[in-house]
């Protein structure tokens, strides 16, 4: 039972993490600004979760997929450009 919610909260960032781009905010009707802190969030409780519950795999899915964020946050901010602020 426990492999299987591992799995659906994996499904749920990756699904999370494709939601945030232009196309996901527009087709969801929120701002992409909005989804980021949603991920953000979602990361951090699946993180916690998967520490109080040993699962590794999914702690291991959560550092990559901050990891990940982090590396396209530092990009965006030296190329001193704000796709949220778009219109």
């Amino acid at each position: 039972m426990l492999k299987l919610v591992t799995l659906g909260a994996i499904v749920l960032l990756v699904l999370l993490r494709l939601a945030g781009t232009r196309l996901g905010a527009r087709l969801l009707g929120v701002s992409q600004r909005v989804l980021a802190f949603v991920y953000l969030a979602a990361l951090v409780v699946a993180g916690v979760a998967a520490v109080a519950t040993e699962q590794w795999t999914l702690l291991a899915v959560v550092g990559v997929l901050l990891v990940i964020s982090g590396i396209q946050e530092l990009r965006r901010r030296l190329a001193g450009r704000d796709p949220v602020r778009r219109r």
